[in-house]
C-alpha cells in the first residue's frame, strides 16, 4: 500500500493515527533496505534516528541488503564495474514521512496531508541546509512535542511548501552544491574512475 491510506475529507487525526504512522515506518526501517534511511540524510535520515533510537546508526553500516538489485540506487563510473546500494521506493518515503491521501471532491487528484514535510518539500523550505543544522533540530523538536501534545496535525503538500523558513537558505545550498561538484570534479575525481552518473 502507498502511503498511510485514504482518508476522507475532514480527516481528525489522533494520537492513535501517529502511532499507527510510527508503527507502519518502524516496519520499513527495521526491514533489511530500512538503513537506506539512514544514508538519506535530512529528515528521512532525523526520522530514522527518532524512530528506531540507538539501533539506528548500526543498521547504517550492515549492507547492502540481499535485495539490493530489486531496489537499488547505482552509481555508474566511467571505468569499472557498477556499485549499488540500497534505495527507498517513493511509497516507502511517504510512509516515512506519515503521508495520507485525501479524498476531497474538489480536486481530481488527492490531497496530500503528512505529519512531515516530504523529501520536495522539505528541500525547498529552507531547512535543507545540506546538513542538519541546530535549528533544524530545533524545529524538529518543537514540531514532535506538537504532535505529541496534540496541537500538531498533518499539513497539506501546499502549507509544507509554504513554510520558507531562512529565504537565502535555498541559494546557499545550491551555490554549496555547484562548487562542491566543481571541487570534485576537478581535484578529487581525476585521481579515481569518475561517477558518471546515478541511476
Amino acid at each position: 500500500m502507498d502511503c498511510l491510506g485514504w482518508r476522507l475529507q475532514g480527516f481528525r487525526p489522533t494520537e492513535w493515527d501517529y502511532r499507527v504512522y510510527e508503527e507502519r515506518a518502524y516496519e520499513i526501517l527495521v526491514s533489511l533496505r530500512g538503513r537506506a534511511a539512514i544514508l538519506h540524510g535530512g529528515l528521512i535520515w532525523r526520522l530514522a534516528l527518532e524512530i528506531l533510537g540507538s539501533d539506528a546508526l548500526e543498521r547504517a553500516v550492515q549492507g547492502p541488503s540481499e535485495g539490493v538489485f530489486e531496489y537499488a540506487q547505482a552509481v555508474k563510473p566511467c571505468h569499472g564495474p557498477t556499485y549499488y546500494d540500497d534505495a527507498l521506493t517513493s511509497e516507502e518515503i511517504d510512509i516515512i514521512c506519515g503521508t495520507y491521501k485525501i479524498a476531497d471532491s474538489g480536486h481530481k487528484d488527492p490531497v496530500y496531508w503528512s505529519w512531515w514535510p516530504r523529501p520536495a518539500q522539505w528541500k525547498s523550505s529552507g531547512l535543507n541546509m545540506g546538513y542538519w543544522t541546530e535549528f533544524d533540530e530545533g524545529w524538529f523538536q518543537e514540531r514532535l512535542a506538537s504532535i505529541q501534545g496534540g496541537s500538531g496535525t498533518p499539513l497539506t503538500s501546499s502549507l509544507w511548501r509554504s513554510l520558507k523558513y531562512h529565504k537565502g537558505a535555498i541559494k546557499l545550498r545550491y551555490a554549496v552544491d555547484k562548487e562542491s561538484a566543481q571541487f570534485l570534479s576537478d581535484v578529487v575525481l581525476p585521481n579515481f574512475a569518475s561517477p558518471c552518473s546515478l541511476a
